[in-house]
């Protein structure tokens, strides 16, 4: 909605703040939160995104939504910032730069996996302990289930895809298989 390069400024703008602050993980979990109402609703999305309504109107409705929150009084100056410049509809984009930008500082990268069934927690342990080898940074690590893999294990970390699953091994052998005659 305003693009990642604006998303990026906005970003890096209320995070040396927050840094300054000593409130990085919590002003970003402000930002998750108010990021999750807007996706979760489209009235409020309306709201905000309709020209007939007075600005006075929005500040009142997003305070309101602020103190029901309880966010930081950081986030909560940043957030009316961004309403008054226009840009309230990309708080989920802001969001996400966000914590782009805290991955990057803290030495962490975001790790999707998918599985066939559900993993104990050794079983995560391992596999985070792997990909932190990989990638040299800490992981975090978020776990899916998708049966139709049969077995193993796809890890999507950053642009790359390792995909360990028993799917991915039958559809090679079959393609293999397929070429050889």
């Amino acid at each position: 909605m305003i693009g990642i390069v604006l998303a990026k400024r906005y970003a890096k703008a209320v995070i040396d703040l927050a840094q300054e602050a000593g409130i990085l993980k919590e002003t970003g979990q402000d930002l998750d939160r108010i990021a999750g109402l807007f996706a979760d609703s489209h009235e409020l999305v309306n709201v905000f995104a309709d020209p007939t309504i007075a600005p006075e109107a929005k500040e009142k409705v997003l305070a309101e939504i602020l103190e029901k929150g309880s966010v930081q009084e950081l986030t909560m100056k940043f957030i009316h910032v961004v309403l008054a410049k226009g840009r309230i509809l990309g708080v989920g984009e802001i969001a996400r730069a966000y914590r782009e930008i805290l991955d990057q500082l803290e030495n962490r990268i975001r790790a999707r996996i998918v599985t066939a069934a559900r993993l104990s927690d050794a079983e995560k342990s391992r596999i985070k302990d792997a990909l932190s080898q990989i990638s040299g940074k800490d992981v975090a690590l978020e776990v899916e289930i998708d049966e139709s893999l049969i077995g193993g294990v796809v890890a999507y970390m950053g642009s790359q895809v390792y995909d360990g699953s028993i799917k991915n091994q039958l559809t090679q052998i079959k393609d293999n298989l397929s070429k050889g005659r």
